[in-house]
């Protein structure tokens, strides 16, 4: 019980707030805020830090009483705190029309799922299609389709990963927001595909209004008669938390009722997923693109890209811009282009760096703002797509402080399985904390590089293989620190 954060062994008190402290509401002054809010603890009153509830564009957030807030007006939370039946929680606008969704109308949802849909041509669609994994590692979707499609063990099962937890990603929210539907019906198509007879989504347990979505569209589904599918059906499985069941086999062994751990691999999902069965783990918005590329062609979808980058892409935009949220643009849109979208630098101000895949991803200079946002020219910028989600840190940011920041994340967020990453996060963060509160001179952030190709080589999973890159792309970019 202890290993996961949303399960107690005490009763909660009658108001907990729970206050953000990481990279996205720290860059909106969450670490002034939250020690501000700390006062507000007294008697029946929890004030606590935990790590990103996925409202980034909405910084400094919080939960109070498990419902999302935004923090910027401390009075009015002191208020909510007192009233706690006054709360007004962050509210989303109607759903808009996205690319990727090919229907016209609600009309011809599930249109897909009623046609002679044959399992080789919804394989043969993806791959054409150039669909990668959304989630943050990029594997050809058709690839992996096929893999577990030629598995003959039965029964074989299907996920989608919906426990985006990474600091500064919250697109996927908003595609279960908006596009449950399409998320329910690629699950059904790539059942189909694979031949699995039971699906689960996997969703993080903050996201309440992104439940309620889903609930509403597999009801809805139900309705129209295409759940259950020929012997496939969906259900709703509600995380108990912690960033590292975004790890494939971490959530599979959360699934198994167990201490949610990543394994030793191989062997894969593919052919030893849950319950050592064969299992397809897809990301929400690579599920959600599935029901365009069957209908239309995978050819119709790539083309919704640029030149040598398949496809449309959802990105969530936070930190120092004029209009954080989520855009859906074509794969290879450059960073310049996706800052000015979002309004441009917040408040006028020049931009410093940015992070373009979340928090995992190595922060890029300024300068670099030209680079397109693909998986391989990212890659040879030296950082990556990741999950999608562009951080933005105007001038002026304390870089240093920022990278330590995200080394905290991880080191907070580590499993512990593995002694490099148990052991190794923690020096790591006890090493910048020193040097920004002066206890240490600069120069012992020397030991940082052989401590993150240490992690790099020997973690078992990529949280510890990523957990110091944080810091080592700040002294990149500030090489005189």
């Amino acid at each position: 019980v202890s290993f996961y954060p949303h399960f107690r062994r005490t009763p909660p008190k009658r108001v907990t707030l729970a206050v953000c402290r990481d990279m996205s509401c720290w860059l909106a002054g969450g670490e002034s805020c939250t020690a501000r809010l700390k006062t507000l603890a007294a008697g029946d009153v929890e004030v606590k830090e935990v790590s990103c509830i996925g409202r980034c564009d909405h910084g400094p957030a919080g939960l109070l009483n498990d419902q999302p807030i935004e923090l910027k007006d401390e009075a009015i939370v002191a208020a909510w705190v007192r009233h706690p039946e006054t709360i007004q929680p962050i509210t989303f606008p109607p759903p808009r029309k996205w690319v990727c969704d090919p229907h016209a109308s609600p009309a011809e949802w599930y249109s897909t799922t009623r046609s002679n849909l044959e399992p080789d041509r919804v394989i043969a669609e993806l791959k054409a299609s150039g669909l990668r994994g959304m989630g943050g590692a990029g594997f050809p979707a058709g690839t992996k389709g096929e893999a577990v499609r030629k598995e003959s063990r039965t029964p074989k099962y299907l996920i989608c990963n919906a426990d985006e937890s990474e600091p500064g990603t919250f697109k996927d929210a908003l595609v279960l927001r908006d596009l449950s539907h399409l998320v329910i019906e690629g699950m059904i198509i790539a059942g189909r595909g694979v031949g699995a007879t039971r699906g689960i989504v996997f969703l993080r347990h903050e996201y309440e209004a992104e439940k309620h979505a889903l609930d509403t569209a597999i009801a809805d589904a139900r309705s129209r008669g295409v759940l259950p599918a020929d012997g496939f059906d969906i259900e709703v499985f509600v995380s108990p938390g912690g960033y590292i069941l975004g790890e494939e086999t971490a959530l599979l062994e959360c699934l198994e009722d167990k201490r949610g751990e990543p394994r030793n691999k191989p062997p894969f999902p593919v052919s030893h997923g849950l319950y050592g069965q064969p299992t397809l783990i897809n990301n929400v918005e690579t599920f959600a693109n599935g029901p365009g590329i069957v209908k239309n062609g995978g050819a119709w979808w790539s083309a919704l890209g640029t030149p040598g980058c398949p496809g449309p892409k959802f990105f969530a935009v936070s930190g120092h811009v004029e209009k954080p949220g989520v855009y859906q643009v074509p794969l290879g849109t450059t960073a310049r282009e996706l800052i000015a979208l979002a309004g441009g630098v917040s408040g006028g101000r020049k931009l410093l760096a940015f992070a373009p895949g979340g928090a995992s991803s190595n922060l890029l200079p300024a300068d670099q703002v030209d680079v397109k946002l693909s998986f391989n020219d990212l890659a040879k910028a030296g950082s990556m797509l990741g999950s999608g989600a562009l951080v933005v840190a105007a001038e002026g940011t304390d870089l240093l402080a920022l990278g330590t920041n995200v080394v905290k994340f991880f080191r907070n967020e580590s499993c512990g399985k593995c002694v490099p990453c148990r052991v190794g996060s923690e020096k790591a963060v006890a090493v910048l904390e020193d040097v920004l509160s002066g206890r240490q001179p600069r120069t012992a952030l020397d030991i940082l590089p052989d401590l993150g190709e240490t992690l790099a080589l020997t973690s078992i999973c990529g949280l510890g293989q990523v957990a110091v890159n944080p810091a080592l792309s700040v002294l990149k970019l500030l090489p005189g620190l």
